[in-house]
């Protein structure tokens, strides 16, 4: 995910809810980037790519967002990430349905040049009660590194926009189109931002600038692709929430944030989630940070509050996940999980110490069984899972779904990797992908090798 990328704490009582995933229409995503033939990239830079579907801010607090982010980081490795989700919901501002994100990177022979693609689409939305809508939008930021130079382009494709219930005539959306609101504000679509060794592409960005809601602003299909230099140290890493794997109920993290590359800190806030049954919480903060350095420091975090889970079977006032990594060049990673911690934590209504060991093993009658404070090590990687709950009698969810709250994942390595479940494991990323992988891979300068990643367990 973008290191650039902050936010600041959310106030207010609006929630995010998020449904049933399902596919949107992708776009087409080399269009507008030729690249020449060029000698092989011997010394390759670090991808930072990032994706989401909606965020709303309102003067400098973010009330929704960044929605089910997708993100490489930190790596000169081929990969790809996806994410997906259905409703998001912040009454009166904006209604979405049915986002999918996805990034890859990709080495193009016989050159060996670096491509990084990130794509992001909404299938529909309706903004400030109904005056706005749109439907298929579907936005494609990509960044070819060469060895030498470092070509961008951007591509947003939309199949409708209604404005108080009139069409506006669509044909080939240039860069940086706005399209003036009468005592509104303004639409921009197609914006671009080429930045040093990248590009950042939003589909349309709407700015309030008149009236009770004058400062909100709300962002649909947010790209990023772009390169950095690579750091002494690779430290990633992702903090998310939540992940229900169900089958065609599956939903990819609401909420996520990464280990910045280049150093810093980043924040990614919501109100609250609620699923009726399965999952309701309060506030929702995801952080990362890096210090570079001999050694380098990494640390994600994610802290949420008031959590219900199951009508009840799961409630605590607050957890924390933290993992946190320290590394030189050529030495062994140092990885912990201080600052990981529960408060007033039940279970069945039976009160848990705060104190909770790793891997806590409890059976939930007649739902099946929950481990908390769940910690996968490696010898450079630690993932902390604070609430990892299957289902193995079906209710509200089916036999063999997995609830996964408050994840904080790290890893440092010399060589670039990927953190441990990144943020999914297999079986998610073939539930979120499928029926999108062809079109993921497709335009893809090297799609074997796109499809070879997207199939590895």
């Amino acid at each position: 995910m973008r290191s650039s990328f902050r936010a600041a704490h959310r106030v207010g009582p609006r929630r995010l809810i998020a449904g049933v995933v399902s596919g949107g229409v992708l776009a087409a995503t080399m269009v507008g980037v030729g690249v020449s033939p060029a000698s092989a990239v011997a010394s390759p830079l670090a991808y930072e790519q990032y994706a989401y579907g909606t965020q709303v801010v309102l003067g400098s607090t973010v009330t929704s967002g960044p929605t089910f982010p997708a993100g490489i980081s930190c790596t000169v490795q081929p990969n790809l990430a996806v994410s997906a989700g259905g409703l998001v919901n912040v009454p009166g501002v904006i209604s979405a349905a049915t986002v999918f994100q996805s990034a890859t990177t990709s080495e193009v022979g016989p050159n060996n040049n670096q491509v990084a693609i990130t794509r992001s689409t909404v299938a529909s939305a309706s903004l400030l009660g109904g005056r706005i809508g749109f439907s298929g939008l579907a936005v494609t930021s990509t960044a070819v590194n060469t060895g030498t130079t470092v070509a961008s382009a951007g591509a947003v494709s939309l199949g409708s926009l209604t404005v108080l219930g009139l069409p506006i005539p669509l044909g080939a959306i240039a860069p940086n189109t706005v399209i003036g609101l009468p005592g509104i504000g303004t639409i921009t679509l197609n914006q671009q931002t080429v930045a040093t060794n990248g590009i950042r592409t939003i589909g349309a960005r709407v700015q309030v600038l008149s009236g009770p809601n004058a400062g909100l602003d709300i962002a649909l299909g947010f790209t990023q692709s772009r390169f950095l230099p690579k750091p002494p140290v690779f430290v990633t890493g992702v903090a998310y929430s939540d992940l229900i794997a169900a089958g065609p109920l599956s939903v990819s993290p609401l909420i996520a944030q990464s280990v910045p590359c280049n150093g810093g800190s980043t924040t990614a806030n919501l109100a609250g989630i609620n699923r009726p049954g399965v999952l309701t919480t309060g506030v929702i903060s995801a952080s990362g940070a890096a210090v570079l350095g001999n050694p380098t420091l990494g640390t994600t975090k994610i802290t949420l509050a008031n959590i219900n889970i199951l009508s009840g079977q799961i409630t605590a006032s607050s957890i924390t996940s933290q993992a946190n990594a320290s590394k030189s060049n050529g030495q062994p990673a140092v990885l912990d999980s201080t600052g990981t911690q529960f408060a007033d934590l039940a279970i069945a209504g039976v009160p848990i110490p705060a104190n909770v060991a790793p891997n806590t093993f409890i059976p939930l009658p007649g739902v099946g069984y929950v481990v908390l404070n769940r910690q996968i090590q490696t010898a450079s990687a630690l993932e902390v899972r604070a609430v990892e709950v299957v289902i193995q009698i079906a209710g509200v969810l089916p036999v063999g779904a997995v609830i996964r709250l408050g994840v904080a994942s790290i890893n440092a390595s010399d060589s670039g990797a990927t953190p441990l479940s990144a943020p999914l494991d297999a079986h998610d990323i073939t539930a979120l992908s499928s029926g999108h992988v062809g079109e993921i891979c497709a335009d893809v300068p090297d799609p074997a090798k796109c499809l070879a990643v997207s199939q590895t367990p």
